[in-house]
């Protein structure tokens, strides 16, 4: 892969625990009942990713094998998956994230585009909205990641502790959709992945040794669990 540097990121721990959708509430309860004292830190709300990968599918690969360098692109939006705008419209406000792990630690970049995006239109189009704008460390990425591959959204919730040390999300309702052979965006014919509810604690690298303290509280396993690895994995092998 040809842009080996990501822009530069600020680093933090990352670590993952997965459940089934049915214990729901108890993920609630274990992170409301935590030693730690999390809260709420702000409302919840709706994810939405368009992944983006090279043509042999190099990032999806290298999440699927576990190596320890992974990374991904994507373009996030919050709110509805798909909102209705004037004359069929679907006009979205992304933001451009490069996101970087090497074993637990992990970074992300960000760049807010500045113009809207209408996913009504080709993926052609899409992706010269995206490139026009953008600085010159972020576009040897977009020129490697040229794929759109994978819409995902699901449903997060935000908690931090007292003393701002630790933070949470906890996904859930999770829906995917395939984008590899279609010239638009496909935001109706969902694929069958597993509806997991993941709880991940992310902690600044000072805080590593309280990181792995809290997650021994939850009574299921840490795992390594990649939303885009997983619901891609789905479509690939259904085949």
């Amino acid at each position: 892969m040809s842009a080996s540097q990501p822009p530069e990121q600020e680093l933090r721990y990352e670590l993952k625990l997965t459940c089934a959708a049915h214990w729901l509430p108890q993920a609630r309860m274990w992170l409301r009942l935590h030693p730690e004292g999390f809260r709420v830190e702000h409302a919840s709300r709706q994810v939405n990713n368009l992944y983006l990968d090279t043509p042999d599918l190099d990032y999806f690969k290298t999440n699927l094998a576990g190596l320890s360098e992974r990374r991904k692109l994507r373009l996030r939006w919050y709110g509805e998956l798909a909102p209705a705008g004037p004359d069929g419209q679907i006009p979205v406000q992304p933001i451009l994230e490069l996101k970087h792990k090497t074993n637990m630690l992990g970074g992300k970049k960000q760049f807010i585009l500045p113009a809207l995006l209408d996913l009504a239109q080709p993926w052609a189009e899409i992706l010269v909205t995206v490139r026009q704008d953008l600085p010159p460390e972020w576009r040897p990425w977009l020129e490697e990641a040229v794929r759109p591959t994978l819409v995902n959204s699901y449903y997060r919730e935000y908690y931090i502790t007292v003393d701002g040390g630790l933070r949470a999300t906890l996904d859930y309702s999770q829906r995917a959709y395939d984008q590899r052979l279609s010239l638009r965006p496909n935001l109706t014919t969902s694929l069958p992945i597993d509806d997991l509810v993941v709880i991940e604690i992310k902690a600044d690298i000072p805080q590593e040794d309280r990181l792995l303290d809290v997650a021994t509280y939850f009574p299921i396993p840490r795992t390594r669990n990649s939303k885009y690895a997983n619901a891609l994995a789905a479509a690939v092998y259904s085949q």
